[in-house]
């Protein structure tokens, strides 16, 4: 992705974690909602639509900007092909003024703020790239102009120079909310300081253990050698008759035959058949209604 030259900050990063990191700063003072929808706009890689929800929001606040923010925004629009001109109607003041907000490290109803953080996000975090902690903690107090209910979950997750904060806050978000857990997911990268808001956020923040799931997790243990198959038996070739089996079952049919004859001989007049007699046998005659295996009879060799 090609880099865009930013303001005082933000330098040498691609767009899309520019819009990352200036939504971080914004966090606490943009409202949770407009927040979420930005990062998942900005992981879809519609920046400009991510952009425009963001100056949106702060201008009908209105939400105050500082003036680095204000010139970075003004760039981000002219970077990302949208009208700079809304930005115009920023407030803008010197510093960002922090809003206070507190924060809780106990539980709230009988529930811990990483309860079932770890449960929900398994997943998610064993394919994400250089995930290095994870925390969870209550805010008790509203955020942004059209703040949602308290208290709110936030989740920090800290990443390395390999991770992808756009991607991270939008997939774990996404997991977090299909487990009916609803959480801010702000995602600090190891290059960038971070802000007010998210010091007192972690002063109260309980860890969440970052444990594999049980595919990744499980130790490898070398399985026992197999013994050899024993050799598979041949199989027995389908006997097919050949010409001499063939010849053999003729002769035994033919001696079969000459037997019978004697033995009707014997019955009708007790003669013997006319091919052992002195008397020569007409074969060619014969033959015609005798076959062996549609074979003719063939003469007797006469000594």
């Amino acid at each position: 992705m090609a880099k865009v030259a930013a303001g005082t900050g933000w330098s040498g990063v691609t767009l899309p974690v520019r819009v990352h990191d200036l939504l971080l700063a914004l966090a606490g003072r943009l409202d949770d909602d407009a927040l979420a929808d930005a990062r998942e706009l900005l992981a879809s890689t519609e920046v400009d639509r991510a952009l425009e929800l963001i100056v949106g929001s702060l201008a009908s606040g209105p939400i105050p900007v500082t003036i680095v923010e204000h010139d970075e925004l003004t760039e981000l629009m002219a970077a990302a092909h949208c009208d700079p001109a809304v930005v115009e109607r920023l407030t803008v003041t010197e510093s960002a003024g922090s809003t206070s907000h507190k924060f809780s490290s106990g539980k709230i109803g009988g529930i811990g703020a990483d309860q079932g953080v770890a449960e929900a996000t398994i997943q998610v975090l064993d394919v994400l790239p250089d995930i290095r902690a994870v925390w969870a903690v209550w805010r008790l107090t509203p955020a942004g102009a059209a703040s949602g209910p308290v208290p709110h979950r936030v989740v920090l997750i800290r990443i390395g120079p390999s991770g992808s904060g756009p991607a991270t806050a939008y997939r774990v978000e996404h997991a977090l909310r299909r487990a009916g857990l609803t959480a801010s997911v702000e995602v600090l990268r190891d290059s960038t300081e971070s802000s007010d808001y998210h010091h007192s956020a972690m002063r109260y923040a309980t860890s969440v253990p970052l444990e594999r799931s049980s595919t990744s997790s499980q130790s490898w243990t070398p399985s026992p050698t197999p013994k050899p198959a024993p050799a598979p038996k041949p199989a027995k070739e389908p006997w097919i008759p050949s010409a001499t089996d063939e010849a053999d079952a003729d002769d035994q049919e033919l001696s079969l035959l000459r037997e019978l004859q004697e033995e009707l001989a014997r019955r009708e007049g007790g003669d013997a058949p006319a091919w052992k007699s002195d008397t020569s046998y007409d074969w060619q005659e014969a033959n015609r209604s005798t076959l062996v295996n549609g074979v003719p009879l063939q003469a007797p060799d006469q000594p």
